[in-house]
């Protein structure tokens, strides 16, 4: 059998209650300390013979994609911001996922959307994010729209904190979109190249790759995630937790992102379902990056992330909440915001259009 559930060596209940809480490497790193992991230098990884080396009753750090030649890859995001968009738009993928999965439940011969787009505007009934200012106001379908749109976003959540006494960034991702369940984590969340929505055109993403580049501006990672209890489809239900971080071999020169997992084949630690509800542990995937680095951006991150944010994710296909610290925003992107120029509620002026007429070509 493999280890999967921690209860033999913690109280699950108050360690998955601490891990959600974690916002420095201090903390992560007492959580560590009370499990059985076996020291990195102890358990080289093999992809053709995983369990050469597995020490019995002991947790093992797995490289991030099961590929020790990982930290290429990861390492490419070319500006701290980008993993955090992409990590946003994978929470906006979660949500209409357990959209569409739902409406096959009902319906298994229900066409799939033929787009992103197509797929919000199915399952939560909301147009183009930079349309959302051009609707009539004398509509009562139109604010009906917008509360749609405002309680979507609800749904998916970016929280910047900064620690004073460590003096770390901590960058937060939440969705209570579809999730995972424990056993598919390994497979899903932490992979690495892979995908399973290259057939899925109502999906944003297809190469596995962009998010994870968040692990590499960070000094620890770790996520959890439990699957949607009506989309479970005979799995066990649960959470999957795991702490993601980098590892320098001694005497080597391939340094690589690893995963804390609890047996050869990839599969992470496991929280029951009971110990699961005790936490309030609800449906979703949260990615907490401690100690993330923004370059030159520094301290002055706390002003610039929701104007960096609007600019990198224009036109998402749906909204979410950004949290600074204690002070809350709603992005709806750059393209909403210069759609909503020119409207007050005293003036009738048309808001800008950023729709140009088709250019004859010479």
């Amino acid at each position: 059998m493999p280890l999967t559930l921690i209860g033999d060596f913690v109280n699950p209940r108050e360690f998955i209650t601490q891990a959600v809480k974690a916002t420095t490497a201090q903390a992560v790193e007492a959580l560590l300390s009370q499990l059985p992991i076996t020291p990195e230098e102890q358990y080289v990884y093999a992809e053709e013979s995983p369990e050469e080396g597995w020490q019995a009753n002991k947790f093992h750090w797995i490289p991030v994609g099961r590929d020790r030649g990982n930290a290429g890859r990861i390492k490419q995001a070319n500006h701290p911001v980008n993993p955090i968009a992409e990590r946003t738009v994978n929470g906006m993928e979660a949500l209409i996922e357990m959209a569409r999965y739902r409406e096959i439940s009902k319906d298994p011969t229900a066409t799939p959307p033929s787009s992103p787009r197509d797929a919000v505007e199915r399952y939560f009934g909301i147009p183009a994010l930079d349309m959302l200012p051009k609707l009539d106001d004398r509509l009562s379908q139109t604010k009906e729209t917008r509360t749609n749109a405002r309680d979507l976003a609800r749904k998916l959540r970016v929280r910047l904190v900064f620690d004073k006494s460590s003096k770390e960034f901590t960058v937060a991702i939440e969705d209570d979109g579809i999730g995972q369940t424990p056993d598919s984590i390994h497979r899903t969340l932490l992979s690495l190249g892979s995908t399973t929505k290259a057939d899925k055109w109502y999906l944003i993403g297809v190469f596995g790759q962009g998010g994870s580049s968040a692990y590499a501006v960070s000094n620890y990672s770790w996520v959890v995630s439990r699957r949607c209890p009506d989309l479970l489809q005979g799995e066990a239900d649960g959470v999957g937790w795991t702490v993601i971080r980098h590892i320098f071999p001694k005497n080597r020169r391939d340094d690589y992102f690893a995963y804390l997992a609890a047996s050869s084949d990839g599969h992470v630690p496991t929280i029951s379902s009971d110990d699961a509800d005790a936490a309030n542990i609800g449906h979703g995937t949260r990615f907490v990056h401690i100690g993330y680095d923004f370059g030159r951006g520094g301290s002055a991150i706390t002003r610039q992330l929701y104007t960096a944010i609007n600019h990198v994710l224009y036109n998402p296909v749906l909204p979410f909440e950004l949290y600074v610290g204690s002070t809350l925003a709603t992005i709806y992107g750059n393209g909403y915001r210069l759609s909503s120029l020119g409207r007050t509620s005293v003036t009738e002026r048309p808001a800008l259009d950023k729709l140009f007429p088709a250019q004859p070509v010479i």
